[in-house]
């Protein structure tokens, strides 16, 4: 498609084409063949959006458009059945950098009191449970470890089996009758338990059903109470701390490195304040409402997660969605500059990713998320992953540069 390029104004470009009759139809047909239960409004509708997507890549391959969002398209039907494509491109905005060396921001100088540590050490050992074994007949509060296998009419039931399963008798996690009934077992016996399942039970093949568990019980444990002393500290199995004082030191360690990288991390992000005051740079409203978007979205999300509709938060908040937007638009236009100024800091300064870089990424994401990296190469390109070093870079850059 030939196309015209005209500046609206520093920040838009409007990219008008004419795509033949016979091109839509040839793209209809392929897209009818792939939905064949969508209607030819619908197909024309997705020739025409394929038509223009295919404009847009044309004019950043060719004319170098770096384009701030999703243009707006416009289709216009012409008289011989060809259709004009209008579209309207926001462009990411030109930023002028300011001084963003030599501001000489102080890094804060960190700490760990012997109290951070008792503090940190005691909330540890409280929140471990340990388990050991008692060669008694079990009691309630005790863990065993079992086999069991569910029959029902004789025939072992889906879901109904498992082995060295540690159960808290007591915990209540298994349905009524099951726990009760293991009370008083000891270490290598066998046992046969009848229960029923509750009547409102998910699995309506089980519900109310009369079943029998047959049990093999490998081990009795009772908790050990947590206490600082060094037994209790060597049962935790902590590499290189076997006594107080050894897990004392590693937690002293350990506490100072967070408090390192938290100061590390405020003194970065002053820096880049202080480079975002320094610059200038106009950030279209298309950039700003779609950050917002954004924003909100991961609210929702977790919203969802935690069992919350929106419509309950807005009534709780005693707000609406549009004051909402309206509260985050300032911290979502701080988020777009400070992004568009490490974008022009890294483009002056020649900072970019290697391909060894990128490939050391990828190891460590596929170490967190315990995937192949080739698998996980399907899902996240070097697209994705080229920016986030580049951005970490530059952050580094402006760190080295500017610290006093």
């Amino acid at each position: 498609m030939d196309k015209k390029l005209k500046r609206e104004n520093k920040d838009t470009v409007i990219i008008e084409a004419v795509a033949p009759k016979d091109e839509i139809e040839k793209v209809m047909k392929d897209a009818a063949e792939r939905q064949p239960d969508a209607d030819e409004a619908k197909i024309r509708e997705t020739a025409l959006q394929f038509e223009a997507m295919q404009l847009i890549q044309e004019a950043v391959t060719e004319e170098g458009l770096k384009l701030a969002a999703q243009p707006e398209m416009k289709f216009k039907d012409e008289k011989d059945g060809d259709v004009l494509i209008t579209l309207t491109c926001t462009l990411v905005p030109d930023v002028d950098l300011g001084q963003y060396t030599g501001m000489d921001v102080l890094k804060e100088e960190v700490s760990v009191s012997d109290e951070e540590v008792l503090e940190f050490v005691n909330n540890e050992i409280n929140s471990k449970e340990l388990w050991e074994a008692v060669d008694r007949p079990a009691k309630e509060h005790d863990q065993v470890l079992i086999d069991f296998v569910g029959v029902k009419d004789g025939v072992p039931f889906d879901g109904g089996s498992a082995e060295n399963f540690p159960l808290v008798l007591g915990s209540h996690s298994f349905i009524p009758g099951f726990e009760e009934q293991l009370i008083g077992i000891k270490k290598e016996e066998q046992k046969e338990i009848n229960v029923s399942f509750p009547e409102d039970y998910f699995e309506p093949s089980l519900a109310g059903a009369p079943v029998v568990f047959q049990i093999t019980c490998h081990a009795v444990q009772e908790k050990i109470e947590p206490q600082l002393n060094d037994a209790f500290i060597e049962k935790l199995g902590v590499e290189n701390a076997k006594t107080v004082e050894e897990f004392k030191a590693a937690a002293k360690h350990h506490m100072h490195e967070m408090k390192e990288q938290e100061a590390k991390n405020k003194q970065a992000l002053e820096i880049l304040d202080k480079a975002v005051a320094n610059a200038k740079v106009e950030v279209p409203q298309v950039m700003i409402d779609q950050q917002v978007e954004q924003e909100l979205g991961q609210l929702k999300q977790q919203l969802q997660q935690y069992g919350m509709q929106f419509e309950q938060y807005l009534e709780m908040a005693q707000t609406t969605e549009e004051e909402m937007k309206k509260q985050i638009e300032p911290q979502a236009v701080m988020q777009i500059k400070q992004a568009l100024i490490l974008i022009a800091i890294a483009e002056k300064e020649k900072i970019e990713a290697t391909q060894e870089e990128i490939a050391q990424e990828y190891e460590l994401m596929a170490d967190a998320y315990r995937m192949p990296k080739e698998q996980l190469q399907m899902f996240i390109s070097d697209d994705v992953i080229r920016p986030q070093i580049v951005q970490r870079k530059t952050l580094d850059f402006l760190t080295k540069n500017n610290s006093k």
